[in-house]
């Protein structure tokens, strides 16, 4: 009976022991180093270690890379004896690549430091001004040395396993070391499965010999190699890749320092400097060499051949009449770019008529030869390549160009005329009547001789073609955050176009559209006419012949739209118009503008309208009902919906799923602007604006909401409100905002929540009573971004740091740019450094201190009373009274009535002029503070004597104000109750250590009393002086103010007070 229910424990135990080891996804055993679940790959790429402390037996992966490290000792890596991969790279690049912070450093490497790893197969050493290799093991298959300064490598490297071996940058412009890399043939000779060589940049003058015939990849880029000679790589017969561009440069329009062989002579080439017995070569470059023809049978052992670069050498002579193209019969691809000859610019371009032969070739690449038209001959040569697939005809400088003749190239689904001279001018007929594209109405010089062309600034890298075979050597960076929202117009350029045919008229004269202008590209599914000078209304017709139409790029041009039958001939077939950066005439002050054309294109799913500044005297409705994406940013939704005129813009896009209203300085978005969007949205993107307010309760009117995008404005708060996010919604992006805080309810409905961007924002903390839905435990969050916010780091706030390690959501840069700023002493430093043990070890020591301290008091005190209470009683009664002084008596009246007594000789006239009209009018009738003074005129008690009057005056004011003045004979008038008064005013000081004296002068040649001299040594700020001009007054109350309001042991000079006291 119990057997069943024991199994089902059994079975749910185990799979809990499954799942649990799951849950916890980033592991900082190694922190600050990333780590994967098994401990077997450890990444320290960019921390700031200074060396490395990785013990352990399952980590077979490291990367060290762009660390701080700059020693390698024999022991470092002792502890990890089954790595198979090591990354030490960017470490102490050379002097002329580093950063001025790092221009000094060294990097030493032991010469046995990798002796104890003998399960290594690839190191990565590159960028660490290396001037030796270090012992390598033998299991060792791939080995990176580039950008060191290795100039001399004689012995061999003892490791017969390798593969791949990267030695390029060891002495170039960049790296310069003043002679030329040597590298012994023993070296090669006992690489027998050396596959992959880069010997690029390193000054070589020769094609190095003893090359192991294993090689399949040679790259001797930019050298300075004059010369192959015949049979260089005669037994090399696995080579496929072969790069020998940019020896014998080219420096007419070079971007970086060039460096031309001797005399400016061309990379020296014999008949059989490819000589080969059954080659394997599929891929040779020879950019950049200076070369202007080939020698007969250059390329004929060349039988697998299929990619050719042959730019920017000087070849425009061999293009027109080259017989060298015979032997290229199985080339797919040709790169003859940049061939142009030097300050000369050709009236037609002539191809040599064996380029007709290269019968499989699918890509031409003829941008930068520089001539004005392509003649019928030259479409008869290219009219034989019936594979051909591209044609790039790019920055040549055509004027004409018989586009119908297009039609003989069945293959064709790439044509790229952009950069040139078309201007379709209606004036220049051809023998058919037929508009042909013509750069003027005027004849065209025949030849121009001596023109001066633009500098062109091309970099030295291999062309896109090449590029997808050859990798980069550059160190891989971390991408930035991407959501995978569709981007326009590359990825549904891509969708529409990339099979289709495509033809780029881009950065031509084009003036205007006329439909004869099209003539020859009836069969275009892709057109771009961007970056013209076309200035326009556009109407019906225009279009006709273009019956398979579905691509139209339009952008940066000066088109108007006023018409509603525009485009309608395309309403078919058109699916994407891109009609952005055509601003000219919706910033025209008065015009009226209209986009009723969108309604008649029945088929059209993507529109962009961006960057036009749309802003007014539009239509206050946008219809369509197959309208999808619709590109919207760069305009002025500010303006339109300040009234609610346009309140109802996008609401008829029936079938709209992606807007974009970024960057149209919004400073917030109304309920009922949001509201009235489209239902059927699911992706909104709402960033680069300048929103402080979003009404979040009324997203639920976007119930197909998956993706929402707020990043870049001036948000500083979520609502303390459950928010009814939809059921579809998974994406909400808050970066770049000035969020600081969390609301727990806020995000408490968003249950289908997978990806939440908060970095750059001012979040300092998190409540862990109340932490949001998304943080916790069994939602559906994937990814969550932290980075760049001022976490504070306290002991309030480790459990975040326990909470980081531990979830399952993916939190890019976490152990890189996820810091604290607060308390200060933690500024800088990673939230996972963070230990809550620690803070349990303070608040533990602490509570062991107390409960000491108090055991010691309940236990001690109680002894010390019944042995000696009554002599500690007395001690302490003798202490204390040591310590309060002389006081006065109990039951005697110690409370202040007045804020001042003030004395002064009651017969001079004029001192009871003063002290009635203003002493009293501005300390008791006006300023910030009313004081109350004590006059013996006014507030002495009539019936008691004077005696007792004073004695209360002096004893119940704050402070006694003593008014002198020089009588007539100059001598000082000081009566009995001045006397008096001074006197009690001294004995109260001694009593109660109370100086309450302060004395005005109005005169200022009243006798120099040895008192007065003394009391302005001791305390300057109780002896005032009535000012005799009446600009200075105010500052003499404001003094007077400033002395009955404080006490006057503050103003005591600290060189005397303590004798005085």
């Amino acid at each position: 009976m119990h057997v069943l229910p024991t199994m089902a424990i059994l079975e749910i135990i185990l799979i809990l022991c499954q799942v649990i080891p799951l849950v916890r996804t980033i592991n900082t055993k190694f922190f600050p180093c990333d780590t994967d679940q098994n401990n077997t790959a450890v990444d320290c790429h960019q921390r700031p270690l200074k060396r490395v402390y990785i013990k352990s037996t399952t980590v077979v992966t490291l990367n060290l890379s762009q660390t701080k490290i700059q020693q390698v000792e024999l022991n470092t890596l002792s502890g990890l004896p089954n790595l198979k991969t090591l990354k030490m790279m960017g470490n102490c690049p050379p002097d002329h690549q580093s950063t001025l912070e790092n221009r000094s450093c060294k990097m030493k490497i032991r010469y046995y430091a990798f002796k104890g790893l003998l399960k290594l197969q690839f190191l990565y050493l590159s960028g660490n001004s290396l001037t030796s290799i270090p012992w390598l093991p033998e299991s060792l298959k791939v080995l990176d040395l580039q950008n060191n300064c290795i100039f001399t490598i004689i012995y061999p490297l003892k490791t017969p396993h390798l593969e791949e071996l990267f030695l390029s940058k060891n002495c170039f412009y960049a790296n310069p070391c003043n002679q030329s890399v040597n590298i012994s043939e023993k070296v090669f000779r006992e690489l027998p499965k050396l596959k992959n060589l880069t010997l690029g940049y390193n000054n070589l003058t020769a094609i190095p010999k003893g090359l192991p015939p294993s090689l399949e990849s040679l790259d001797l880029r930019e050298n300075t190699i004059t010369e192959v000679l015949e049979g260089a790589f005669a037994n090399l017969t696995k080579l496929k890749f072969l790069n020998l561009e940019w020896n014998c440069q080219r420096c007419d329009h070079a971007a970086r320092p060039c460096f031309p062989c001797p005399q400016n002579l061309p990379l020296l080439l014999h008949p059989k400097s490819f000589y080969v017995e059954n080659s394997s070569i599929t891929f040779l470059s020879l950019r950049g060499n200076s070369l202007k023809t080939f020698p007969e049978g250059l390329f004929r052992p060349l039988k697998n051949l299929q990619r050719l670069d042959l730019s920017d050498n000087l070849l425009a002579y061999a293009i027109r009449n080259g017989t060298f193209f015979a032997e290229l019969k199985g080339l797919t691809w040709i790169s003859l770019i940049y061939n142009y000859e030097p300050l000369k610019t050709f009236k037609k371009l002539i191809l040599s008529p064996h380029i007709g032969n290269i019968s499989g070739l699918q890509y031409l690449l003829l941008s930068g030869n520089f001539f004005h038209m392509l003649p019928d001959e030259s479409f008869n040569v290219l009219s034989k390549l019936q594979n051909l697939k591209k044609l790039e005809l790019r920055m040549n400088f055509i004027n004409t160009c018989n586009l119908k003749a297009l039609k003989q190239l069945p293959s064709l689904i790439n044509v790229d005329l952009s950069q040139n001279m078309l201007n379709f001018l209606p004036c220049c007929l051809s023998p058919s009547s037929e508009v042909v594209a013509q750069g003027s109405c005027q004849q065209p010089n025949m030849y121009s001789h001596n023109v001066p062309l633009p500098l062109m600034l091309i970099d030295r890298e291999v062309t896109p073609v090449t590029s997808d075979i050859w990798k980069s050597d550059q160190l891989n960076r971390q991408e930035i955050l991407e959501d995978d929202l569709p981007q326009f117009p590359s990825s549904l350029w891509k969708k529409f176009c990339h099979h289709n045919l495509t033809l780029d008229l881009s950065q031509n004269d084009i003036l205007s559209l006329k439909k004869e202008v099209f003539v020859g590209m009836e069969n275009a599914v892709c057109l771009d006419l961007s970056f013209n000078y076309m200035s326009q209304a556009l109407q019906k017709g225009l279009f006709d012949g273009m019956k398979h139409l579905v691509f139209l790029n339009l952008s940066y041009n000066r088109l108007d739209f006023y018409y509603n039958n525009a485009f309608s001939e395309l309403k078919t077939t058109l699916k994407l118009l891109d009609v952005s950066n055509n601003d000219f005439h919706f910033k025209m002050r008065g015009m009226g503008h209209r986009l009723e054309f969108i309604q008649n294109l029945t088929n059209l799913e993507v529109l962009s309208l961006a960057n036009n500044g749309i802003g007014m005297r539009i239509d206050q409705r946008l219809i369509s009902s197959s309208l999808k994406y619709l590109y919207f940013y760069g305009n002025r939704l500010d303006i339109m919906w300040d009234n609610n005129k346009y309140t109802h813009f996008f609401q008829n896009l029936t079938n709209l799923t992606y807007l974009d209203i970024s960057n149209n300085e919004l400073r917030s978005i109304t309920p009922e602007l949001l509201c009235n969007l489209p239902g059927s949205i699911k992706t909104l993107r709402i960033s680069s604006n300048q929103l402080y307010y979003f009404p979040w309760q009324n997203i639920s009117a976007l119930s197909n909401l998956t993706h929402l995008d707020l990043s870049q404005n001036v948000l500083t708060y979520l609502p303390h409100k459950v928010i009814e996010f939809g059921a579809y919604f998974s994406l909400l992006d808050l970066s770049h905002n000035r969020i600081s805080s969390i609301p727990v309810d806020f995000f408490s409905k968003a249950k289908y929540l997978q990806y939440l961007y908060l970095s750059h924002n001012q979040i300092k903390e998190l409540n862990h009573q109340f932490l949001p839905t998304p943080f916790q435990n069994g939602s559906a969050l994937q990814k969550l971004t932290l980075h760049a916010n001022p976490f504070k780091c306290d002991c309030d706030t480790s459990w975040f740091a326990d909470f980081l390690r531990t979830t399952p959501v993916e939190i890019p840069y976490l152990t890189t740019h996820v810091h604290c700023e607060y308390p200060e002493s933690q500024q800088g430093n990673s939230i996972l450094s963070m230990d809550q043990r620690s803070c349990q070890d303070i608040y533990g020591s602490l509570a062991s201190l107390i409960c000491s301290f108090l055991v010691v008091m309940f236990t001690v005190l109680p002894l010390l009373k019944h042995l000696y209470g009554w002599d500690l009683w007395y001690c302490l009664q003798v202490l204390w009274a040591g310590h309060k002084g002389y006081s006065v008596l109990a039951g005697s009246d110690s409370r202040q009535h007045y804020d001042a007594f003030v004395v002064f000789d009651t017969e001079n006239q004029a001192v009871r002029d003063w002290v009635y009209n203003e002493l009293t009018d501005n300390l008791e009738n006006s300023g910030h503070r009313r004081f109350c003074l004590c006059l013996e005129e006014r507030d002495w008690i009539p019936g008691l004597s004077c005696i007792e009057n004073l004695h209360n005056a002096v004893y119940n004011s704050v402070k006694t104000v003593f008014v002198l003045s020089s009588g007539a004979t100059g001598s000082e008038t000081v009566n009995g109750v001045i006397r008096q008064a001074f006197f009690m005013v001294q004995q109260r000081l001694l009593d109660e250590k109370v100086d309450a004296a302060v004395l005005v002068l109005l005169d200022e040649m009243f006798p120099k009393l040895k008192y007065l001299q003394l009391r302005k040594r001791l305390c300057r700020k109780s002896v005032l002086s009535w000012p005799r001009n009446p600009m200075a007054q105010p500052l003499f109350w404001n003094q007077v103010r400033m002395a009955l309001s404080s006490d006057n042991l503050k103003f005591y000079d600290n060189n005397m007070s303590e004798s005085f006291l």
